[in-house]
């Protein structure tokens, strides 16, 4: 049984569908397009095109082509673009990473030294 508070792994984005997401919704108000606009020119609802741009959604290479399409650009575009959001957003996370556990390490140095090096021993 799982812990409480936490949620099904499978309702948590991947890099990759979270980067796609925000690709979709940065060229969506690019183009000064609402969800629902968009969602019709790609002949889906607009609460799936939501759960796609939230990265909750993992759409089908059809959806994928529908939503190119009315964004009228190519595929391979929306994919590359995609794919170097989850790029920057991997190696944020990792750089994150290192600088919390720098700060961890530094918050717990022992009190004795922190006192020697405020009075200059």
């Amino acid at each position: 049984m799982a812990p409480p508070n936490t949620t099904h792994p499978s309702s948590k984005a991947t890099t990759s569908e979270a980067a796609l997401g925000r690709v979709i919704r940065r060229l969506r108000r690019a183009r000064g397009l609402t969800i629902e606009t968009l969602a019709f020119a790609a002949g889906m609802h607009p609460t799936y095109l939501s759960g796609i741009e939230r990265g909750v959604r993992n759409p089908s290479w059809g959806k994928l082509t529908d939503l190119a399409e009315a964004l009228d650009l190519p595929l391979e575009r929306l994919a590359h673009e995609a794919e170097e959001e989850a790029i920057v957003a991997r190696v944020a996370e990792a750089a994150g990473a290192r600088l919390r556990a720098h700060l961890r390490a530094r918050s717990v140095a022992p009190t004795r030294d922190r006192e020697k090096s405020r009075l200059g021993a």
